[in-house]
């Protein structure tokens, strides 16, 4: 939220400026004001376009004396550019215009200022004092060496005092310079001084793309400060076009509502849908549009790496519309949408702490937030997380290009529950789902294998270091329970437990697959109580699992070749409130370890009691400043942000209802339809990608249509949008 300098409020016509009056964009005209039908008709398309004030330069008499015939046919305030001559000021003032825009220093001695003036203060027409870096006054020139925002701060206080000397404060003032930065400092040298309102230009800031970029730097920089109160965009085009653009810059800033808001996503270079031909497409076909309405043409996505899903992490291109993905709101949603699109250029790498590196385009939004530097025995530091969150910190999307090492990152705790008292097996009938199955389970995940000829697993293989006889002997009178027979091999240091069954094969198969790298639980035993994941969470780290010193400070892990089982087996840490991280190790000629690890003091004292293990003596948090876990969040910092460059495709999703989804240790938004302060917060928007376009209404895709169909199902939806709408005005009760 921008707040505004306060200032003095004044009136053009029924046009107030200042004060708390909306920012209000001005133009003018570029015909001899002579040609009153010329003038008009330019006159007239501005009104089309948006514009709330219109100037027309009065150079001569002829000019000044027309000046009534075209008041009388338009609807916005009427300006009169004045020079030197206050004799035009008088006329300009008698033919019924709004306001004037003259120097008082430049028009004589004070009797002329004051003969204008009283004319002015009598009409209620208030008076520019319009400033330029071009022509400043040769004394200020010679004193400050040429143009300068204090020689343009000292012109404008000349002519103020004038104006006030003669007690009529209904002014605004402009200091306009060619160099933005000279500009954008006098603005502010002056806003310490006065409170009269401004209005902002960039003068003769040239054609219209170096143009537009000169004044949507100025500009957006004093309005972003609150520093203005109406504007001018000055191009050598059309004059409708200032206006377009002055509109568009108070649009982006959320100053202005009203009329078209376009948006579109810049950072692919050619997609599926040629983005940059459909944006333009449907930017012309609503160009005259002069309802208030926000349109998005979208297609930030980000770079194709795991995503959390129902059936295990995936990489994002093989992600279809058949998989569910996990959502902020920690609960697994269907993907409606999948695109591609080619990307050349620059990556955001962020790294959480304790996680792999995240890797997705700029403007792809995040849930984070930030947390602020202090200052501590004299050097920066940043607060712990818990810090930030205690004093009201939340987390919200924001763009990956704005993230910054020493960020928080949110990550959601699986929230969907689900019971199972037994499950039906072939050959056992109901078993119980209780402690001895959840016990099983964690035994087979983390030391068992099958084998077995021609497909059938008839044998199973529970491998234990020799030492571990409670954990053999507990394995064997579960099997017994199950009625089945089972024999132990001890060699090299181990004790392996053998069972020969068909059966017990094909559900440990079914339920937890078969091999190192592809072993994971079924879903639902994510869902389960906790007192049941308990029991599993005992016996995976009884198997896998290692909880001591290393190095002399506490440290907790998991280790498994399963990057599914790994990101399962930290969501049950989480749901148990044992706040964990998850990265992997790289060995030469060997499979990718993937790690489950728990260090802070907190997470360690929780774990060691789900393992029945006691109190951890001389166990100290070292890191409890990055990693916070609440019910619902992991909350971890940031260590690192860089670019990388990428030249190759990018992707994103299109997720029902939440319009989120997770990659391991972060959060990412759907950036096509739902990006925040994008397409998100569009009326009517149309996301591209695999030669379709899905068109969405207020963030809900409401058609799916051929590239070819696009432009026209747009048009089809604004008008079929617009007109609901003034129905809905139409029929609302009318406050007395």
């Amino acid at each position: 939220m921008i707040t505004r300098r306060t200032t003095r409020q004044i009136r053009l016509g029924n046009v107030k400026v200042g004060g708390d009056a909306p920012l209000t964009v001005q133009s003018m005209t570029k015909t001899d004001t002579r040609d009153v039908q010329a003038t008009l008709l330019e006159i007239w398309s501005l009104e089309a376009a948006g514009c709330d004030i219109v100037r027309c330069a009065v150079p001569v008499r002829e000019a000044a004396e027309k000046l009534g015939e075209i008041k009388r046919q338009i609807r916005i305030p009427l300006v009169a550019d004045i020079h030197f001559n206050y004799k035009l000021a008088l006329i300009a003032l008698e033919q019924g215009v709004d306001g004037l825009r003259l120097n008082p220093g430049n028009i004589g001695g004070k009797q002329f200022v004051q003969e204008v003036v009283n004319v002015a203060k009598e009409k209620k027409i208030p008076i520019r004092i319009g400033v330029n870096a071009g022509s400043l006054e040769k004394d200020l020139l010679a004193k400050y060496g040429g143009p300068t925002a204090e020689g343009m701060v000292e012109s404008a206080l000349r002519h103020i005092r004038i104006l006030e000397d003669c007690d009529y404060p209904e002014m605004k003032i402009s200091l306009k310079a060619s160099d933005p930065r000279m500009m954008i400092e006098a603005y502010r040298k002056l806003a310490d001084q006065v409170d009269y309102p401004f209005h902002l230009g960039v003068t003769e800031a040239g054609t219209p793309g170096v143009g537009t970029i000169k004044s949507a730097v100025g500009l957006g920089a004093l309005l972003s400060e609150g520093i203005g109160d109406t504007i001018r965009v000055s191009l050598s085009a059309d004059p409708t076009e200032e206006v377009r653009v002055g509109i568009d810059i108070l649009k982006s800033l959320g100053l202005r509502k009203g009329g078209l808001t376009f948006v579109s996503c810049p950072s692919c270079g050619r997609a599926d849908v040629d983005l940059v031909k459909l944006a333009k497409e449907v930017e012309d076909e609503f160009r005259g549009l002069n309802e208030e309405i926000h349109i998005a043409v979208m297609g930030c996505v980000p770079e194709g790496q795991s995503v959390v899903t129902r059936q295990g992490p995936k990489p994002i291109e093989t992600v279809s519309e058949t998989d569910e993905v996990l959502t902020h709101a920690g609960e697994y949603r269907k993907v409606e949408w999948a695109s591609t699109h080619a990307f050349d250029g620059e990556l955001v790498e962020v790294q959480p702490t304790g996680f792999v590196p995240v890797r997705l385009t700029e403007n792809h939004p995040v849930w984070a937030f930030p947390r602020p530097m202090r200052l501590k025995a004299g050097r920066e530091r940043r607060p712990h997380v818990q810090a930030v969150l205690t004093a009201g910190a939340e987390p919200r999307w924001v763009p990956a290009g704005q993230l910054r090492a020493g960020w928080v990152l949110a990550y959601p705790v699986l929230q969907e529950k689900e019971d199972r008292a037994t499950l039906a097996a072939e050959g056992f009938g109901e078993i119980p789902v209780d402690d001895d199955f959840m016990t099983l389970a964690g035994y087979y995940l983390s030391e068992g294998t099958i084998s077995g000829t021609a497909g059938k697993p008839h044998q199973q293989f529970f491998c234990f270091h020799e030492e571990q006889r409670e954990y053999v002997e507990r394995l064997q009178g579960i099997l017994a329970g199950l009625g089945l027979t089972s024999q132990v091999r001890r060699r090299r240091d181990t004790a392996e437990v053998i069972a020969h069954s068909l059966a017990l094969g094909r559900l440990l198969e079914s339920l937890f697959g078969h091999g190192a790298t592809e072993k994971r639980m079924p879903d639902w035993m994510e869902r389960l109580p906790h007192h049941k994941q308990r029991a599993l969470v005992k016996a995976l780290w009884e198997g896998d699992g290692y909880l001591g010193r290393v190095r002399g400070h506490w440290r907790a892990t998991y280790c498994t070749s399963s990057h599914a089982l790994a990101i399962q087996v930290h969501q049950l840490l989480l749901r148990l409130g044992v706040p964990a991280f998850l990265h992997h190790r790289d060995q030469r000629a060997r499979q990718r370890n993937w790690v489950v690890s728990v260090t802070g003091q907190a997470g360690l004292t929780r774990l060691a009691e789900i393992l029945q293990l006691g109190a951890l003596r001389g166990c100290r948090d070292g890191g409890r400043g990055q990693v916070v876990l609440t019910d619902t969040t992991l909350y971890v910092g940031v260590r690192s942000v860089r670019r990388v460059p990428w030249t190759g495709h990018v992707h994103n999703l299109e997720v029902e209802g939440v319009h989120s989804f997770a990659l391991p240790g972060a959060m990412l938004h759907n950036c096509e339809v739902n990006g925040p302060g994008e397409a998100r917060a569009a009326d009517i928007g149309v996301a591209g990608g695999r030669g379709i376009g899905l068109i969405f209404r207020n963030g809900e895709v409401v058609r799916k249509v051929p590239e070819k169909d696009i432009v026209k199902a747009m048009r089809e939806e604004v008008d079929r949008f617009i007109a609901e709408r003034k129905a809905a005005q139409a029929a609302a009760p009318v406050n007395d």
